[in-house]
C-alpha cells in the first residue's frame, strides 16, 4: 500500500546511507511536504513544513508511517 496524504501519494527509495528518500508516485519527484508528524534527517522542522531539497527519513520512521520502500 502506498502512503497518501493531502500532498499526494508517496513511496520511498533507499539511499547510499540506508535512509529513505521520499518521492511522489506520479512522477518520481522528491516530496517536499508530508502531512505527518515526523522529522526528516538533519532537520529541526517536521515534514509538515516545506523542505525544498526533499525529504529523507530514517527507515524506521518511513516504515512507521507506512511508506512503501523500494529495495
Amino acid at each position: 500500500m502506498t502512503y497518501s496524504d493531502k500532498y499526494g501519494n508517496f513511496f520511498g527509495r533507499i539511499d547510499e546511507n540506508g535512509d529513505v528518500v521520499v518521492l511522489h508516485v506520479e512522477d518520481g519527484s522528491p516530496a517536499t511536504n508530508l502531512d505527518a508528524s515526523v522529522y526528516p534527517i538533519g532537520s529541526r522542522l517536521s515534514a509538515r513544513y516545506e523542505h525544498a531539497s526533499g525529504i529523507i527519513l530514517a527507515r524506521a520512521v518511513a516504515e512507521y508511517i507506512g511508506i512503501e520502500i523500494e529495495e
